[in-house]
């Protein structure tokens, strides 16, 4: 089987927990949470919360406390 490869993308003020598998070429968004042991396929938007297997959102960061840290 060939090797797929393509780069990752995780944005600033991201946090990816434990345990996470992040496929070749998604984009994990500005701000974005993925819950521990999630398994992302998919582009995560900007500031939101998802978790699972196939993750979905279960939320959105508030975004205006770490807006004023810059």
């Amino acid at each position: 089987m060939p090797l797929v490869s393509a780069p990752i993308t995780i944005g600033d003020y991201a946090w990816v927990t434990s345990d996470v598998f992040i496929g070749p070429g998604v984009a994990i968004g500005r701000g974005a949470v993925i819950g521990a042991r999630s398994t992302v396929t998919q582009d995560v938007e900007n500031w939101a919360v998802v978790a699972g297997s196939p993750p979905i959102i279960i939320g959105h960061r508030d975004k205006s406390a770490i807006e004023t840290l810059e």
